[in-house]
């Protein structure tokens, strides 16, 4: 091959790729990524804040009120020490308060917001309030809080930017509505040019998918901080550590089987072993279109083991929601199809009406010429 021929095939090569680069640039812009995965993780976390807070509620006074151990001079010298004290420090001490009315007011109004992001109300707004909640929740239990606290309030982060009301929402079936009635909200409110809209329409869109992208990051960096640090002790190398864990009381929820499954050392050690090394594999494996099912029902069966096995089932279930972002809108159209023929099965049988056997016609020609 000559120099020039050379030069040539180069050049042809990085045109390709910027051809590749502009096209993937363009879809960014124009298209919203995993927009159902968008919607079931809106659900999910709205769903399992509003849990949490109704499950807390009887000792919501204790964790977050007024008579909380973590006092307001406590709370005070807390923001101080973490330099905290400063613009923000109204908002972070918003539930610092001697008022029991005022606490539950605020309490009452999370539930609130935490069941309108669920069903998708104004899922814009919705999700900035949702998200000023959970910041001053989070701050004010900064002594008891968990890992489903800290998961919780990063995905409440970055699902501000993520237009997550487009599918399976009260905002979804108003617009269907409008949409039946031949009416839509801009057709009567115009503010700005099809330029104008054009540009807020790309720009909610790379919002979207970066939103989105930062979730899946997140995941992914969750999972190989904790492969990394397992890797470290020598439990987990050694296979024993599934044993210690669950023999501790405060991680037990059914003493019996876990005693079984300790008792099982190959299993234990083979279990610890599968736990590290899809983590470990998992930013690799999840975006590959052959291994992204077996390794994400790998982390799921890991999730409700951890969930059932160690009495952390709000830890297991925020990250199961963070794995939802891995779907793609092929499975989530093809669960669709799969429920509604599921649903429609029941009510074709129950409104079908009796035909008769072929026998019976024959049966009534008989007893008639008789």
């Amino acid at each position: 091959m000559t120099v020039r021929a050379a030069l040539a095939q180069g050049l042809d090569s990085a045109a390709g790729l910027g051809r590749q680069v502009r096209g993937t640039a363009r879809k960014l812009t124009l298209q919203p990524l995993a927009p159902y995965s968008a919607a079931a993780i809106r659900i999910g976390l709205g769903g399992l804040y509003l849990i949490h807070l109704l499950r807390e509620s009887v000792r919501a006074d204790h964790l977050w009120g007024p008579g909380s151990p973590f006092t307001a001079d406590l709370f005070d010298q807390t923001l101080k020490s973490r330099g905290w004290d400063g613009a923000f420090s109204w908002w972070y001490s918003l539930l610092v308060t001697d008022s029991a009315l005022v606490f539950w007011a605020w309490y009452g109004l999370a539930v609130v917001v935490s069941a309108l992001l669920m069903l998708g109300w104004r899922t814009r707004a919705t999700a900035v309030l949702f998200w000023f909640l959970v910041v001053a929740f989070y701050i004010r239990g900064s002594m008891a809080n968990s890992g489903w606290a800290l998961l919780s309030l990063l995905f409440a982060n970055y699902l501000v930017f993520v237009a997550s009301g487009r599918y399976w929402s009260l905002d979804a079936r108003r617009r269907a509505r409008k949409a039946q009635q031949g009416t839509s909200s801009a057709s009567k409110f115009v503010f700005w040019g099809a330029e104008t809209e054009e540009l807020r329409r790309r720009l909610v869109t790379v919002l979207h998918n970066g939103g989105m992208a930062m979730i899946a990051l997140q995941v992914m960096v969750i999972y190989g901080s904790a492969a990394m640090y397992k890797i470290q002790g020598e439990s987990w190398r050694n296979g024993t550590a599934l044993y210690y864990s669950m023999m501790y009381d405060d991680f037990s929820t059914f003493p019996e089987l876990s005693a079984w499954i300790v008792s099982h050392g190959t299993f234990a050690a083979l279990m610890a072993y599968v736990t590290v090394f899809s983590q470990m594999l998992f930013p690799a494996l999840v975006f590959n279109r052959r291994l992204k099912y077996c390794i994400l029902v790998i982390m799921l069966a890991t999730h409700i083991g951890v969930g059932v096995l160690m009495a952390l089932p709000m830890f297991s279930a925020i990250t199961i929601v963070g794995d939802l972002v891995f779907l793609p809108t092929t499975f989530w159209l093809a669960a669709t199809r799969l429920v509604r023929t599921a649903r429609a099965a029941p009510a074709e049988k129950r409104e079908a009406p009796a035909v008769p056997s072929p026998r019976e016609p024959a049966d009534a020609e008989v007893g008639s010429s008789a």
